[in-house]
């Protein structure tokens, strides 16, 4: 009985070892993250209506980041710049062709990018912790532009889009007029936790905050912006719960902070609320 109790300690043992492992592999060598920002990807030319400029940022590590800066017509004067950080799998033809209209009428111009490794953009989308660089080291880039320079700057981020606009705003906070986020997410464990089954880990969820980093906790980000901030979320969204929202706000400055609870599908709020939506942008720039 003594050697099946010895046996049974060892094989323990050597699981929870290989266990430690596996945790440790997954977690320090960040397998996950380049699932987290996959997404099919159709090559194609920018094509708009709009005033425009094209352009290919490039980064200190050399990677190639496309991007465009969207004009009001030449008789509009720019009320300011709004650095847009997309949805997964938004090119900026989705983005500009979905969303931009209303705001450029209206007398902003918006800046916005694809994510290293997806569309036009090169490099690697497999580690978080450079994506959140690259986030900060454009809007230093953005920043100096000659038809930036002199204008307010509102980041404003739609679902994963949000946790990338909500970290910008957090270290760019003295150099912002406000943020904006709609359908965003309060951290990455979190949302897995909720997309578990797509990742074959429904009844292993209490392993997820154990092998995913937590590189854009916006629950915590959004603590250290003390300027304007309007947190959007539908209440009929099934792609990202209402509820992470519920959990943003609850950790944000309660004094610059509004959250608009809106209805519709995930990320329409622009598109169903279109004159309340731009009224928004239009009163963080009162504030």
């Amino acid at each position: 009985m003594k050697k099946v109790f010895k046996v049974v300690k060892w094989l323990f043992l050597i699981f929870v070892v290989l266990f430690a492992v596996a945790i440790g592999y997954l977690r320090f060598g960040r397998v996950l993250d380049g699932q987290i920002y996959r997404a099919d990807y159709r090559e194609e030319a920018l094509a708009t209506e709009f005033e425009h400029e094209e352009m290919y940022l490039s980064l200190s590590d050399q990677t190639s980041i496309h991007a465009a800066l969207f004009r009001p017509a030449d008789s509009v004067a720019v009320k300011a710049t709004i650095m847009h950080h997309a949805g997964n799998g938004m090119s900026i033809n989705d983005s500009q062709k979905r969303f931009y209209a209303p705001l450029i009428q209206a007398g902003y111009q918006i800046f916005t990018y694809e994510r290293r490794g997806y569309g036009q953009s090169t490099g690697k989308a497999d580690n978080s912790q450079t994506l959140r660089r690259d986030a900060d080291e454009i809007f230093d880039q953005v920043v100096r532009f000659e038809a930036v320079k002199n204008t307010p700057i509102i980041i404003w981020g739609t679902s994963i889009g949000g946790i990338f606009a909500t970290a910008n705003a957090s270290s760019k906070n003295e150099q912002i007029a406000g943020l904006i986020i709609e359908s965003a997410f309060s951290s990455f464990p979190a949302v897995a936790q909720f997309y578990a089954s797509e990742i074959n880990l429904e009844k292993f969820k209490f392993i997820i905050p154990l092998i995913l980093n937590n590189d854009f906790p916006t629950n915590r980000e959004i603590k250290k912006i003390d300027k304007p901030v309007v947190i959007i979320h539908s209440v009929e969204d099934t792609k990202i719960p209402f509820e992470f929202s519920e959990d943003i706000y609850a950790n944000a400055n309660p004094e610059s902070t509004e959250f608009w609870k809106i209805e519709g599908k995930h990320v329409r709020g622009i598109l169903n609320y279109e004159a309340e939506y731009v009224d928004k942008f239009d009163g963080l720039l009162r504030k």
